[in-house]
């Protein structure tokens, strides 16, 4: 460390004194609570291997504040390789017209991927935790929809008309789709 500090100006012994406060509030905007801590050391541990690169065009603060974005991306990369695509199944569940027509012979092999991620688990407790969220109209008839209940079934089981319910329909989809895009991995 002596060797890296003589060489370049940096004092790697002094950066969880200076600078771990700044980084971790820094990552607690970006990343869940329980992440914050792994992945600053994540940063010191990165920024030890390339302290011999180090030139000094920017401070010791500016470079470790670079290292943490490039972490904090590096995560939601891999964090979001199965998400991702549970986050755009979801979305695009929610605009299917008739949700129980995705396994008919006429869709392409891509709709089959979309039914096995349907059933994945975390999507799962997404879904279900945005549902709390919605009126008792408009999630009585998005799940209805969800169970393959056509418009007439859920007009009859309601008492409501068909408007009723593809306004309420309309409603529970832009919240299920905002609540996933404020709640969950940022994707899209």
């Amino acid at each position: 460390m002596e060797a890296i500090a003589k060489s370049n100006g940096l004092e790697p012994q002094m950066w969880s004194i200076r600078h771990q406060d700044y980084l971790s509030t820094m990552a607690r905007r970006k990343l869940p609570s329980d992440l914050v801590e792994d992945i600053v050391q994540d940063t010191f541990l990165a920024a030890l291997k390339a302290a011999p690169r180090f030139r000094g065009h920017s401070s010791e603060r500016v470079w470790l504040t670079a290292i943490l974005n490039n972490k904090i991306t590096d995560h939601y990369r891999k964090a979001n390789t199965q998400q991702g695509k549970l986050w755009q199944t979801a979305i695009r569940l929610s605009d299917y017209p008739a949700w129980r027509n995705l396994e008919s012979p006429s869709n392409s092999r891509d709709d089959n991927d979309v039914m096995k991620l349907l059933y994945a688990s975390e999507l799962d407790t997404i879904l279900n935790s945005g549902l709390e969220l919605l009126c008792k109209q408009e999630r009585k008839v998005l799940s209805m929809k969800i169970n393959g209940c056509s418009t007439e079934e859920i007009c009859s089981t309601l008492g409501i008309n068909k408007l009723n319910s593809w306004v309420a329909l309309s409603r529970a989809r832009k919240k299920i789709r905002h609540y996933l895009n404020h709640n969950w991995y940022e994707v899209a």
